[in-house]
């Protein structure tokens, strides 16, 4: 029985990017070859990354005799990553899976159903994991000979060192949990604060260098401080760099306890957390007209109150929103950024609204609301389905939904350009309807890609928003559709044709294309939409 939950809980997470279509006898290889190829571009270029950070401490710090430092740094950096990448996916697997009733209506001991999501989480930290510790190790070596010893510490400080961030993760995952079936506005306040979480990320991100330059020059200040303050980070590293058992056994007791305890009062507990309806907080009826709205009205205001609701779904596909809103203001506070443009590249300066324009284009491409919008009806596309409206308005209003949240933001971009810069009657109709058609595209193109790619069997909705087939054809789409004419542009055709007449054609495409892609959507995709499920 336990087998088969673990075999159950790994095919599911396979097949929440390959998903078999009801409309295909078989997935084509090619597609499985680019999710593959794209998924190990995205973890060789994390890799680069820490191993460029690591490469840059790491003589320093052992040479002086701070090696404890250097791979105390890698642990932290380690639980830091494990936690932020799985402490959501911890809160929907253990507190708000949605297959909980139907497997406690089975013959099958609860503490197998927390077990199996336990392996899966852990699973998922250990891939985390080697992002950091494998650049980590790989550097040292390079600088430095391993002996037998070290390998065998750093293996095991390897082995055990996810389950401190899992701990971590079920702690702060049952919190938010509560907290937000305990609150009214639960989707706004999760939304606000994740958003403050990232915009610290970004200005870490902005001053990373800064800190780098610090840690490098006073290394050895903050490693006494380390120290002395929190020893217990110490051994962490000491562990590894000076192969002191003692340091190694605090380090395991620290990960196996507190995971222990925590696991044992999850499993006691197991059935009443995932059975209990917390309250929240009452609402007072207020009695008002019935207000009437035409059936495209009210697809599109249910589609906004499923997208309002839901900040899982609002922060992992609006985020090009956010960075659109950025940008423009951005150009309005920094409004000598022409001048600053024509003086240091002067023969690039013609070219400086064509460059926003595309920018503005590439940004808009990272906004994938209607992407999943298909597959997040779930269980309840019969529903839908059953209503008399036309299947073809129903897959609209999820386009719709998309050009809602992202053309405001791209239009206020868009008069940013404007402002700052001195264009012609022509460059300015340019600038205004060549990115909202672009985003037009994108919302239609979405809901097709996912129309032939649904699923519809998923656990949770982070599964179907962050991991579905759909979602990552339609980022690589998006971002190809606005990378790819600049590109040609600036190779070929820079010195050919005017920066104006191409985006002219380009518009032209793209108008072309939205215009394919709703008919196809009232046509093919309605009969496709009925038969879905």
């Amino acid at each position: 029985m336990l087998k088969a939950l673990l075999t159950t809980r790994f095919y599911s997470l396979y097949n929440s990017v390959f998903y078999k279509s009801p409309f295909k006898k078989s997935r084509n290889l090619a597609i499985k070859i680019l999710i593959t190829f794209f998924a190990l571009y995205v973890v060789a270029s994390f890799l680069f990354i820490f191993g460029s950070f690591f490469y840059s401490i790491c003589i320093p710090m052992i040479s002086s005799g701070f090696g404890w430092l250097y791979f105390t740094i890698a642990d932290i950096m380690a639980i830091a990553l494990c936690f932020i990448g799985s402490v959501y996916m911890t809160k929907s697997q253990l507190f708000d899976a949605q297959d909980n009733d139907l497997l406690m209506s089975m013959p099958i001991p609860s503490g197998y159903i927390l077990f199996t999501r336990m392996i899966l989480l852990l699973a998922v930290n250990y891939f985390f994991e080697l992002i950091v510790l494998v650049p980590a190790g790989v550097v040292y070596c390079i600088n430095f000979s391993p002996t037998a010893a070290g390998i065998a510490i750093f293996l095991t400080e390897f082995l055990f060192l996810p389950l401190i961030p899992l701990t971590l993760s079920c702690i702060f995952g049952w919190l938010l949990a509560v907290i937000s079936e305990r609150v009214r506005y639960k989707s706004f306040i999760v939304t606000f604060f994740s958003l403050v979480l990232l915009g610290f990320y970004f200005y870490f991100m902005f001053r990373v260098n800064t800190y780098l330059q610090s840690l490098i020059q006073h290394f050895s200040a903050i490693g006494e401080k380390i120290r002395n303050t929190a020893s217990l980070l110490y051994h962490f590293g000491a562990a590894i760099s000076d192969k002191n058992a003692v340091s190694l056994i605090l380090f395991i007791l620290c990960a196996i306890i507190p995971f222990g305890i925590v696991y044992i009062l999850l499993a006691h507990n197991f059935i009443k957390i995932a059975t209990t309806k917390r309250g929240t907080v009452r609402v007072k009826y207020r009695e008002q007209p019935l207000k009437e709205n035409s059936p495209r009205a009210a697809l599109l205001k249910k589609e906004l109150l499923r997208y309002s609701s839901s900040p899982v779904y609002i922060l992992n596909s609006s985020l090009g929103v956010v960075l659109i809103l950025f940008f423009a203001v951005s150009l309005i506070i920094y409004r000598d950024l022409p001048y600053m443009f024509e003086k240091e590249l002067p023969g690039l300066a013609p070219y400086l609204n064509p460059v926003f324009v595309a920018l503005i284009c590439f940004l808009s491409s990272t906004v994938f609301i209607s992407a999943p919008s298909v597959s997040l009806e779930g269980k309840s596309l019969w529903i839908l389905q059953s209503f008399p409206v036309d299947g073809g308005d129903v897959l609209i209003s999820k386009a719709k939904l998309h050009m809602v949240i992202c053309l405001p933001a791209v239009f206020l971009a868009s008069l940013a350009c404007i402002v700052i810069t001195k264009l012609s009657l022509f460059q300015i109709l340019l600038t205004i309807l060549l990115p909202a058609v672009f985003t037009i595209l994108c919302a239609l193109l979405g809901v097709v890609i996912n129309l032939r790619f649904p699923k519809f069997d998923w656990i949770n909705e982070t599964i179907v928003i962050k991991q579905s087939l759909s979602s990552g054809i339609s980022m690589l789409v998006f971002m190809a559709a606005s990378a790819i004419p600049a590109l040609i542009y600036g190779l070929l055709l820079l010195n050919v044709m005017k920066a104006e007449i191409f985006m002219l054609i380009c518009l032209c495409v793209y108008s072309a294309l939205c215009l394919w892609l709703y008919t196809y959507l009232k046509t093919k995709g309605n009969r496709i939409y009925a038969f879905l499920g």
